[in-house]
This record gives structure tokens, sequence and C-alpha cells, in this order.
């Protein structure tokens, strides 16, 4: 198969290219390659080949208590392909007393079979004894060698600064890799229990507990505990240019020896705290942690972007059916599950506030959106680059079209916090591993095409 007539985004913008693909990966890229003996030739005249997305941080299906979960794999993965996402990484959260081997394969018994897209996982830690720390050498062997850690989420998922301080160490002694949640669980539980307890319950009220002090003050403490611990650290879900401040000082201490990630989300850069003071129903879709932050926050983590100081783009998309919300809120907004969608929303969403803006060159949208996710997270032997070798996964991206966001079942999803906005691009056409998957921008092919990708750091 012969993709002709596109662009290609290079280092220096927009090129001419073909790509051709064998069976399931790429096997060459050039700017005029002609079609072999009854070779299929796509047409791309008009559009640019990008490579499928990565989105780094997502929560497919996530069972919580009494029975809720996010939106299944098959649904969430439909989102990601109709968006450009080939690929997601998530999170395998072990219940209480269970291993990390069994909360892995509970995972992947979610997944397959049933999702379209292909995926990778984190694995979430939240008991640091010995038994569960000795499992991490083993995990890593199997292909899974980035973990998860919490400073927030008192009496939940949250890990005491010593308890932190040993996952680090286990994790940097055999070679793995430690996304931290850096908000202070105990701040946030203290402001919590004083909203709730003065009456103060409504979704407006989210942010206040989950005050900007409690980022920075974890933030620092998991840096300095990086530094201790000479563990790889990713920052996930940065919401504040204070906290991108913190994480140069760090990086300009710790020189290159270290590796310090900062993630940001696209719901930080491109929505407000204004939508808690919104309808109902939109103010529940933007229940998330860390909350919103004000309006003039969002622009200066853009240019922390572009400028590199943030390595690249996810969504932590987690997204719940509008009515389970809305029956969760009966209590306050403390019962909310948090998260808010934003997978098949990532691509267009920052095209269009972020490059065709001017904020965002081309060159260094695809690199967040692709290169860096895979180069950071160990798929950079194949995904994220339009390169001979790599998975055939092919996006066509038509930039021209201006039209209203409109997402797939936007009436029953309490995740989209983009319906109704007026937006330029649009997705058309989607390759996995050199099959169609999506035409048009409708899914051609729904069967349950995903595959588990071991990664190695």
């Amino acid at each position: 198969m012969l993709f002709r007539g596109g662009q290609t985004i290079t280092s220096s913008g927009l090129s001419p290219a073909a790509v051709r693909v064998a069976g399931t990966t790429i096997s060459e890229v050039g700017s005029d390659l002609n079609p072999q003996p009854g070779e299929t030739v796509v047409d791309a005249t008009g559009r640019w080949l990008l490579p499928g997305a990565i989105d780094g941080h997502t929560h497919f299906g996530m069972p919580l208590a009494g029975g809720l979960s996010s939106l299944d794999w098959a649904a969430s993965s439909t989102a990601a392909l109709l968006g450009g996402t080939t690929t997601v990484i998530d999170f395998a959260n072990p219940d209480a007393g269970e291993s990390l081997s069994a909360a892995v394969g509970r995972w992947r018994n979610l997944a397959d079979g049933h999702t379209l897209c292909d995926y990778g996982l984190h694995v979430t830690v939240t008991d640091t004894s010995p038994e569960r720390l000795a499992e991490i050498p083993g995990l890593i062997s199997a292909g899974l060698p980035t973990f998860k850690g919490f400073l927030a989420y008192k009496n939940r998922l949250m890990l005491t600064l010593e308890q932190m301080r040993s996952l680090m160490t286990a994790v940097h002694e055999h070679g793995g890799m430690l996304l931290v949640h850096a908000e202070d669980g105990e701040m946030n539980a203290a402001a919590e229990h004083v909203l709730l307890n003065t009456g103060r319950t409504a979704p407006v009220w989210h942010p206040l507990a989950h005050p900007a002090e409690s980022e920075l003050k974890a933030v620092g403490e998991v840096l300095a505990l990086a530094a201790e611990t000479h563990c790889p650290l990713t920052i996930v879900h940065l919401s504040l240019t204070d906290s991108v401040d913190a994480l140069k000082r760090a990086r300009q201490t710790a020189g290159e020896s270290a590796t310090l990630i900062g993630e940001v989300c696209l719901h930080h850069l491109f929505a407000d705290e204004g939508l808690y003071s919104s309808g109902h129903e939109t103010a529940l879709a933007a229940i998330c942690s860390p909350p919103l932050r004000p309006a003039a926050n969002g622009p200066g983590l853009l240019a922390e972007l572009a400028a590199g100081n943030l390595d690249f783009l996810s969504t932590d998309h987690c997204e719940f059916c509008l009515a389970a919300k809305a029956a969760a809120a009966a209590g306050g907004f403390a019962g909310v599950p948090n998260g808010c969608g934003g997978v098949g929303e990532r691509l267009v969403m920052s095209y269009t506030k972020a490059v065709v803006t001017g904020d965002l060159s081309l060159p260094r949208w695809q690199e967040v959106l692709c290169e860096r996710p895979a180069a950071l997270l160990g798929l950079a032997d194949r995904k994220g680059r339009l390169s001979p070798g790599c998975d055939a996964d092919i996006v066509l991206f038509d930039p021209t079209p201006e039209y209203r966001w409109d997402p797939l079942g936007a009436s029953d999803r309490a995740g989209s916090l983009w319906a109704g906005l007026m937006v330029r691009g649009r997705v058309s056409d989607v390759w996995l591993r050199g099959r169609q998957v999506v035409a048009g921008g409708r899914v051609t092919d729904d069967r349950a095409g995903g595959v588990f990708l071991p990664r190695q750091l």
C-alpha cells in the first residue's frame, strides 16, 4: 500500500512525501515513490500524513467502588481512533490486598478482545510492602517499566513520603520510571472537610478542595525525593506554571544525568475553572484532579509546552456517563468521580487552539502528540514516527474544514468539555498497523483489533 500526494510534518514544516506500507509496518518513506504493480494507492492529496498519536495517560473502563466505572474499552478506544490516537497507555490499579501482577492480569482481561486501539499499561502502587516491591523487576521484564504513585487521595491511594521514597528506590534499582500524581493529600482532605462542613458542596467549590499550594508542595517534595533516590520521574498532569518553574529549577540542579519529565493535559491547557460555575452538567464534566485552574494559567502552560519545558501532551481521559456523575453529585462534589474525556478531542483541539493560533509550531505539535510520548514511555521502536520499521499507524488529517465540534454520543457523555465549540481540522482516515479502521471520519472496522504493547525504557 502506498500513500501519495500528501504532506508530512518535518522539523522545518510541511514537506511533500509518500509512505509505503508492507504488511503491518512502514517499509519506505520518500518524496516521490512510484506505485509497484498491483499495489493499492491511497490518494492523500490536500491532507497531512501523521503518525498515529499516542496518549500516555488514560483510564479506560476503570472500576470504582459501588460498581461504577469509566466508559469501557470499546467505547473509549473508538473515541481514540476517531480522534487519530492509535495507542494509549492505561493504568492497572490494584485492589486492596491484590498483587501488582494480578491487577495487570485483570486490566488485560478488561482490554483484550475489547479494545480497538493498541495499548500499554502503567502499574499503580499503593502498597509498598516488601512483597509488592519485589514484583517490580518481573513486571519490568514483562514490558511494564512504568509505575505510578500518589501523594493525593488520603485514605485511598496516598503514599506517605517514606513510602514514596521506598517505591522510588525500588523502581530506580530495577531500571523503571515512576509517574507521580503530585498533590498533597493531607492538605486537600483538610480543605474538603471545611467546605463540606460549611455547606459548600456544589461543583463550584471543587477547586478549593485542591488548592494551588497543594500541588506546589507535592511537586517540591517529589522532586526532592527524585534527587535523593535518582529515580527517573514523570510528574503527571501539571496544572500550574509555578509547578513547571519548580521542575525547571530541579533540572538545572540535577543536570543531564537525571530524568525529570513533565506532562500536561488537554483540559489544563484549554479549559478553565469558569466551567464549575456554568451549567450543572458542564460543571460535573469538569470535575477532575488537579482541578481546572484560572483562565490565565492555560496560556502559560502552553508556552512552556511550546518551549520544551513540558515534555508531552496527554488527556488523563477518564470519562463517565453523565447519569452516573449526576447521581453521584447528589451528595456533593466530593462524591463525584473525578475525570473528563479528551482522547477523541486531543488532536483537533490542540491544533485549533494552539497550532492555528501560532502558539505551537507544527513540528512541536506532532512531537508532543506522537514522538515524545513514544520515546519517553518505551515505544520508540514501534510507534510515534513515520519511519521504516515502525508500525503502520497512519492518520490522514485535513487541516482546512471549520465546523462545530459534536463528539460521538455527546448527549450521553459527561466527559466532553468541548461540545459545541468551533474547531479547525478533521481526522478523516486512520490505519492501525496497516489496517484501515477509520474512513471519512467513521469507524469502518469495529473489530477489537488492538493489542497489548510490551515496552522497554
